[in-house]
């Protein structure tokens, strides 16, 4: 009995001294209940994306596969992707990627291609593979599964779709307008001009641009900007440039797309982009407000309409620049040309200019609207050394007109309403007259008819004296015809005279 109870002291004592080195060692008592993980994926950059419930996994970009780890584990974690029942293994079906915690590596274990090493990261309990497979890889409900040693993590179902590129670009015609001899630092955002990309595809794009001039001055002001699948984006172009003398500059832009974080292998030629879309830029370098017309290398800058009021003088400036002289002169239509002058000069017409490119030549012009209505004062501008000649138009719109214009309008409508109203009595009156004139007598009809109208008692007695009076003169008169009733079966019946 001694000896039993001596033994039992001794194996309470053995498990006692277990439990405490268990406690002490959290990799034996973790080992003894096996690890998990949850799965997570998605493009770089992007949200996830589902379809039927199951994650999407892009061939030929980047994603990033995050497992979720319940403790820290200190054997390689190996990620795996088949489709299942593909046949032999290839790039069509299937990839396997290990993590090796003990020299922080990672590694593609069969092709070396679909692994970013320097964006996986690993943090203990948080394992990151930025992993990918080819753009001609098979699409499918594909298996991934994460293990470490003996033990499976997670297994997840992945729907693999093949690449789709599909977008549109639409373009304004962007009018960018600097003052001349200035220093230019403008955006497109300011006149609401702008490029749209329209992403229809299941990969994320990017717009670029290029320009047959200007171009280290022209770019996109906002080239960073991602246009996720299924939506839309708008970029804006940016001038920088040093200061320009007076000129139009067209610009011919071209619009292309890039496909962001492809993987690049074989199949990555699915995904690039075939559609540019062209759209112009024109930069106007002059005065605000004003028109810019160029010929020969001559810029002439006016104002396209000037308002003055009836009876006012009004001035304005216009400005030439170029490299070779020219011969200027001004007419005015419909307003009275008081002058023009230079720094305060007048010059008399036509007038010589002598022109630089890098200054502006001023010009003052002095009008008088001492008629009412529009009104044009016209530029004849003559290149001396080209021979061409070229005119330019500035509208002078006039406010008001003469005091009497008002007055001598309504007299002319009280005038032009009497003659109307005369001329409708005049036309009442004479169809009413002609209406009178147009009734016939009974003895008219009668005539016209060749037959008798029907008459009255008097009318019967006036006719029966007249022939009495006939016989008594000698005058045989008309025969009384006789009448007949059609129903009278007696034969006809002689008309008895009253």
């Amino acid at each position: 009995m001694p000896r039993t109870a001596s033994a039992l002291a001794t194996a309470s004592t053995a498990v006692f001294l277990f439990l405490i080195l268990i406690a002490g060692h959290p990799n034996l008592s973790s080992s003894a209940q096996a690890a998990t993980a949850t799965f997570g994926m998605h493009i770089v950059g992007e949200s996830p994306t589902f379809d039927a419930g199951l994650p999407v996994l892009v061939a030929g970009v980047w994603h990033q596969v995050a497992l979720n780890l319940s403790s820290t584990l200190s054997t390689p974690i190996t990620l795996r992707a088949i489709l299942p029942g593909s046949g032999s293994p290839s790039p069509a079906n299937t990839y396997e990627w290990v993590r090796y915690q003990s020299n922080d590596s990672w590694a593609d274990v069969r092709y070396g291609t679909f692994l970013s090493v320097d964006l996986s990261s690993d943090d203990g309990t948080h394992v990151v593979f930025e992993i990918g497979i080819d753009g001609e890889a098979s699409p499918g409900t594909w298996t991934f599964s994460a293990s470490s040693g003996n033990s499976t993590l997670v297994t997840q179902s992945v729907e693999v779709q093949a690449p789709r590129v599909s977008y549109g670009i639409s373009a304004a015609d962007f009018q960018l307008r600097v003052d001349p001899f200035t220093a230019a630092d403008l955006s497109s955002q300011i006149g609401s001009q702008h490029l749209r990309l329209i992403d229809q595809g299941n990969v994320p794009l990017r717009l670029t641009v290029s320009f047959d001039v200007l171009r280290s001055q022209l770019s996109l002001e906002n080239s960073g900007v991602v246009t996720h699948p299924n939506s839309e984006s708008m970029y804006y172009l940016h001038l920088t440039a040093g200061p320009m003398p007076p000129q139009i500059v067209r610009v011919n832009g071209l619009a292309n797309v890039s496909v962001l974080y492809v993987i690049p292998s074989s199949g990555s030629t699915l995904l690039v982009p075939t559609f540019e879309q062209p759209f112009g830029v024109s930069v106007q370098v002059g005065r605000s407000g004003y028109a810019l017309k160029v010929v020969g290398g001559v810029v002439f800058q006016t104002l396209d309409t000037v308002r003055v009021d009836y009876g006012s003088r009004t001035i304005w400036q216009v400005y030439v620049t170029g490299s070779q002289n020219v011969s200027l002169d001004v007419s005015a239509s419909g307003v009275r040309l008081l002058g023009v002058s230079t720094e305060g000069h007048p010059i008399g017409l036509p007038a010589t200019l002598a022109l630089s490119p890098s200054s502006e030549y001023p010009l003052t012009i002095q009008v008088e609207a001492d008629q009412a209505g529009p009104s044009t004062v016209t530029f004849a501008l003559h290149l001396l050394a080209t021979g061409e000649v070229q005119t330019f138009t500035t509208t002078i719109l006039v406010n008001g007109g003469p005091a009497g214009t008002s007055s001598g309008a309504v007299l002319y409508l009280w005038i032009g309403g009497s003659v109307g109203a005369s001329l409708v009595f005049g036309f009442v009156a004479s169809s009413q007259w002609k209406h009178r004139r147009g009734r016939v007598s009974p003895r008219d009809l009668s005539s016209q008819n060749g037959t008798k109208a029907k008459r009255g008692y008097n009318a019967r007695r006036r006719a029966q004296l007249q022939r009495r009076n006939s016989r008594a003169n000698g005058d045989t008169g008309e025969a009384t015809k006789s009448r007949t009733k059609s129903g009278d079966r007696n034969g006809p019946r002689t008309s008895r005279m009253r």
